[in-house]
């Protein structure tokens, strides 16, 4: 009787480190899935993946959608990189909105203090040209020093096509604080 105990004995020790065998297994298994999941998660956005939200070079957040992306919350950096202006540093974005497809499209509202108000408008004159006369206005009444730099006219101007079309308003507010709309469509 006492070997019939002894096997059982046996039975049991070897059961323990079977058993311990298998926890180790299942935890290096679940960390391995831990740490997959969390790389994928962590770049997911910058691959490009549907529905991730990632941070461009210049600090603007984005999200990924199934045709491209979206940048909702845009930096004054990615304004004067979208829009190829050099703005003042103390330029102010109010709102900014970025969507790139096959094609791309920025809209943007931008406040430039009093002090730096001429700086601004010389800026975006030497980036989109000459104020224009007889041009629709897309900003709000009640400013002054009203301007308008738009080439959408440039379809039936063959010597001014360019790769994209803007509008671009600005003008001064009581203040002194400019106000600039930015419209920029790839064509």
């Amino acid at each position: 009787m006492p070997a019939a105990s002894l096997g059982h004995a046996e039975q049991v020790d070897d059961a323990q480190p079977k058993a311990v065998r298998v926890m180790a297994g299942i935890l290096l298994m679940v960390a391995f899935v831990s740490i997959s999941l969390g790389l994928l998660l962590l770049y997911a956005g910058r691959w490009g993946v549907p529905f991730f939200s990632f941070t461009t070079d210049r600090g603007s957040t984005c999200t990924n959608n199934v045709t491209g992306y979206t940048c909702d919350q845009l930096t004054l950096a990615d304004v004067e990189f979208y829009g190829e202006v050099d703005l003042p540093d103390d330029t102010v974005v109010v709102e900014g909105v970025y969507r790139s497809t096959h094609d791309f499209a920025l809209d943007a509202e931008l406040e430039v203090p009093s002090p730096s108000a001429r700086a601004a408008l010389t800026k975006l004159n030497e980036a989109y040209g000459p104020c224009r006369e007889n041009h629709p206005l897309p900003l709000q009444n009640g400013l002054k020093a009203l301007c308008v730099m738009a080439n959408d006219d440039a379809v039936t101007n063959a010597d001014d096509v360019g790769s994209r079309l803007f509008t671009v308003g600005t003008g001064v507010r009581k203040d002194g604080v400019r106000l600039v709309t930015l419209s920029i469509r790839s064509r």
